[in-house]
C-alpha cells in the first residue's frame, strides 16, 4: 500500500507540495519536535488505484495516515529533506479529504435516533453542528496548530 500511496502522491502533486514544505522547515531557524503535513486526497482517485487503501481511507484514517506517516519518512530520509529529523513518530500527517462518496452511510444525520456512529471514520454533517469546551481557569502554556491557509507551514 506503500507504493499506491507514493504513486498517489506524485500523480496528484501531493508529493512536490509536501517537498516544498519539507523545504520551508528545513530553512527555518526553528527546531520543532514535530513536522506537521496536511495532505489533500481523493478517496475516488484512490480507490481506483487500490481499492484497499481507498477503504482504508474512508473507513480506517488513522491506519491510513499511518501508511502516509511511513511513506513520507522515507521520502525525508532518501532525499534529505530535513536534516534534524530523527524518527517517522516526528512526523504528523493530516489526511484531508476532498469529498467524501455522495451515499447515505456518509451522512451523519442528527435526525437519526439512536446515534450509532462508533467508528473512528469521515462523515458529512447535515445540520447545525454545535460543540462545547470545558471552562479552564488556569493555563500554564499551550500550542495550537492552524490549519489555515494563510498560517506558516499550515499547507500540505
Amino acid at each position: 500500500m506503500r507504493e499506491i500511496a507514493l504513486v498517489y502522491l506524485d500523480r496528484s502533486g501531493g508529493l512536490q507540495k509536501f517537498v516544498h514544505d519539507c523545504k520551508k522547515y528545513n530553512d527555518s531557524k526553528q527546531s520543532y519536535a514535530v513536522y506537521r503535513f496536511i495532505i489533500s486526497i481523493n478517496p475516488s482517485d484512490i480507490a481506483e488505484l487500490d481499492a484497499t487503501l481507498g477503504n482504508y481511507i474512508l473507513h480506517k484514517p488513522i491506519q491510513a495516515a499511518q501508511i502516509f506517516q511511513s511513506v513520507c519518512f522515507i521520502a525525508v530520509k532518501t532525499l534529505s529533506l530535513i536534516e534534524q529529523l530523527q524518527t517517522e513518530a516526528q512526523i504528523s500527517i493530516l489526511l484531508k479529504p476532498t469529498h467524501l462518496p455522495p451515499l447515505p452511510s456518509y451522512v451523519l444525520s442528527i435526525s437519526a435516533f439512536p446515534f450509532n456512529y462508533t467508528s473512528q471514520r469521515f462523515y458529512m454533517s447535515e445540520g447545525i453542528v454545535i460543540a462545547m469546551g470545558t471552562v479552564t481557569k488556569y493555563t500554564q502554556g499551550a500550542r495550537f496548530l492552524c490549519t489555515e491557509e494563510t498560517c506558516p507551514f499550515s499547507e500540505g
